[in-house]
């Protein structure tokens, strides 16, 4: 096996434990423990960064293809979870992220697509960097807007069920989400100015659909935090703007990746 398999197979079992950890927390309807969750996805993204390091990094450059690039928001996004825990509620997101994680290690070291690595100039670089951490913030981001919309339907419904009477009241999840939402955007602003400064043409054919609806979801965000300050938008509202945000930035990027990478070359 090689190194990236070896640590991919690490990085993949800690995951899994998370996984499993966290679902087993939501049946038994008891407050996750942080400490049991921490360790294992702790050592998962250790493992998982070394396994992207030999996956990703080559004598001819880097390696920024459709699943490396999913596999290192995956693992962004569980740093950031383990990270965020520790003084907020956010392990709860792990629901979601962990077993995200935990099928696109494996799917970013078995399958290849028509990438080709090319060295990247350093201002590109931080460019990919802030790219990939302002989506793994967003990811994270509708996460808790799906969290929020489960709440918001069961206080509908007039009785909080389940695992749900455990977490944090509506107002607190509003507030986190918000948090990161503000965050994401902050990152993704200067992913987008960096773009324009250092990549030579933004609006080459093959950049014009990722970059158009990368600026989409850019507004969409801006709305949002705009309407929360000066009108107090929340609940639904504050939900749907996110998760439509967020899926203008998956189409931006994956959706193009996988066009360009895979069906194209298939042609």
């Amino acid at each position: 096996m090689t190194p990236a398999a070896i640590f991919g197979l690490i990085a993949t079992l800690f995951y899994a434990l998370a996984s499993v950890l966290v679902v087993r927390q939501f049946r038994g309807q008891s407050a996750p423990s942080r400490l049991a969750l921490v360790i294992p996805g702790a050592l998962a993204v250790l493992a998982h960064a070394v396994c992207l390091y030999f996956l990703m990094v080559t004598d001819h450059g880097l390696r920024l293809g459709l699943m490396p690039v999913a596999s290192s928001v995956a693992m962004v996004g569980a740093g950031l979870v383990m990270a965020s825990s520790l003084y907020r509620p956010f392990e709860w997101t792990g629901v979601l992220v962990f077993p995200f994680a935990t099928l696109v290690v494996p799917a970013s070291l078995l399958i290849r697509t028509g990438y080709s690595t090319h060295p990247l100039e350093h201002g590109i670089g931080l460019h990919v960097l802030l790219s990939i951490t302002a989506y793994a913030v967003l990811v994270i981001s509708a996460c808790q807007a799906i969290l929020l919309m489960v709440q918001h339907r069961q206080l509908k419904d007039g009785h909080i069920r389940g695992v749900m009477r455990l977490f944090p009241p509506i107002q607190v999840m509003e507030s986190m989400l918000f948090d990161t939402i503000w965050l994401g955007e902050s990152l993704l602003t200067l992913a987008i100015l960096f773009g324009f400064l250092y990549v030579d043409d933004l609006f080459a054919q093959h950049l014009m659909h990722k970059t158009v609806l990368t600026l989409v979801s850019w507004v969409i965000f801006a709305v949002l935090l705009g309407g929360r300050h000066l009108s107090g938008w929340r609940g639904r509202t504050a939900i749907r703007f996110t998760l439509a945000g967020f899926v203008c930035l998956l189409v931006a990027f994956f959706g193009t990746q996988l066009v360009l990478e895979v069906i194209l070359n298939r042609v």
